[in-house]
């Protein structure tokens, strides 16, 4: 079965080296790579183009302006041959048996349409951080942010492209939107418990409120479009996962509400639940649900403010 490895490339002369000798090395027998550089204005095509002439029977590179990573994956998944695709982030790495042990996994289960990893996330530090999926519960993995990630993931080429490709409108959360268009299709999930995959966390140096802000609506809107699929598919059945969904939701709004608490309660009348109570946990103390049952949301944040205004109060 064959693999297209798919790099999508934008100033990464600096990772680059590793991730393409991870991809070379790979155990399985039989892969493509298809590098695509997004308008890069430092060595990166020199390096690309130094690998396609040493490896012309394997490497393939593509060419285009500055479109960002989504435009660059869903240019190389036009181009690419394989039965499953190896979406790889440049500066990701993956171990060498990974896509084989995926490539016998997936012809085990009977050609899922999505392959959920496990993977160690790799801090500028140096700290490992493991990731493991919440497995056999796809509706709850996504919703918890636990379904893989770009790199650790193998994807079934037609069920990416069915889906609509990678969403090239969002910021942030484009690998978890386009699972949530594949699981919408009804794609079937298998699920790798092997951390085969590095994901290395790159230094990023200071991001804007207004940048970090728009994660945050991005985050919240994908689990808003979540819900409203599984109430239609029936409050009952998916009770625990839209139940979760109100919880994490609601995190994500107390965040928003510290850049616009209007529009933080705006969104929380349309997607919270009535009768919503939040859970205590590390982020939300009994004092803090019991401003919220007097005051409701705005009125606890508020309250809060005030609050932190005048002497720290703990949430």
């Amino acid at each position: 079965m064959r693999v297209s490895i798919v790099i999508p490339c934008y100033n990464v002369a600096a990772w680059l080296p590793k991730s393409m000798a991870s991809a070379l090395a790979g155990s399985h027998p039989d892969t493509e790579i298809i590098a695509v550089d997004d308008g890069s204005t430092d060595g990166t095509i020199d390096l690309l183009r130094g690998y396609a002439e040493r490896h012309p029977e394997q490497v393939r590179l593509l060419l285009q302006p500055n479109r960002g990573a989504s435009a660059a994956r869903n240019a190389g998944l036009r181009e690419c041959t394989g039965e499953y695709v190896q979406f790889l982030d440049a500066d990701d790495v993956l171990h060498p048996d990974k896509i084989r042990d995926q490539v016998v996994l997936a012809q085990r289960d009977g050609s899922p349409e999505l392959i959920v990893g496990d993977y160690c996330a790799v801090m500028p530090n140096g700290l490992l951080v493991r990731n493991q999926a919440l497995c056999d519960r796809p509706w709850m993995a996504l919703i918890r942010t636990r379904m893989g990630t770009t790199s650790a993931n193998l994807w079934r080429r037609d069920a990416v492209l069915a889906a609509g490709g990678w969403p090239e409108e969002l910021a942030s959360s484009q690998d978890y939107a386009l699972m949530f268009a594949m699981l919408r299709n009804g794609a079937r999930v298998a699920w790798d418990r092997t951390e085969a995959t590095d994901v290395y966390k790159r230094e990023s140096g200071s991001i804007s409120r207004t940048g970090l802000r728009g994660n945050w609506e991005r985050y919240i809107a994908l689990r808003k479009a979540i819900k409203e699929h599984l109430v239609s598919l029936g409050r009952e059945r998916h009770a625990a996962e839209i139940a979760a969904l109100d919880q994490y939701v609601f995190m994500a709004l107390r965040i928003l509400a510290t850049y616009d608490l209007p529009a933080a309660a705006t969104a929380f009348r349309t997607i919270i639940d009535k009768g919503f109570v939040p859970e205590v946990g590390r982020a939300i103390t009994e004092r803090y649900v019991f401003l919220y049952n007097v005051l409701g949301f705005s009125g606890a944040e508020r309250a809060l403010r005030l609050a932190r205004r005048s002497r720290p109060l703990a949430r």
